[in-house]
């Protein structure tokens, strides 16, 4: 499927619902948002305003992801992947040498659960649901 392309109206009408792969990387990275917007809520008085605007304005934007990902937008999954890779190239850049015990397991845990996400999202399953070439 093409970037900009989305499911076909007879995959809408037939597949209404995403296949278990994808509800599951749904429910994963919804389940990462909320982890990190409680560490978030929880580092509220250390952080910069700076850095707490950029951080809810990228929860907003993932949560918006994965509601097009729900939507049959296979765009969705790719720009979901690229928000992993950035995720763990930051993570490998930066480190996590000023976090708290707290802020590695849930940063360590956050790209678990958007790993496994990753994995359900392009399994066959999901491939196909994606799929403008879905008959079915």
């Amino acid at each position: 499927m093409a970037l900009g392309q989305t499911c076909t109206p007879m995959q809408q009408a037939t597949n209404a619902r995403p296949p278990r792969s994808v509800n599951a990387a749904i429910q994963l990275i919804w389940l990462t948002l909320i982890a990190n917007a409680l560490m978030l809520a929880l580092d509220y008085d250390d952080a910069s305003s700076d850095a707490m605007a950029i951080n809810d304005i990228l929860l907003v934007f993932n949560g918006f992801v994965a509601i097009k990902i729900a939507g049959c937008k296979n765009w969705a999954r790719l720009v979901f992947a690229v928000l992993v890779a950035l995720d763990v190239a930051l993570i490998l850049a930066f480190g996590l040498d000023e976090a708290t015990d707290l802020e590695v397991l849930v940063t360590y845990l956050s790209v678990a659960l958007e790993g496994r996400a990753l994995l359900n999202l392009f399994s066959g399953e999901a491939d196909q649901w994606f799929s403008p070439s879905q008959k079915n």
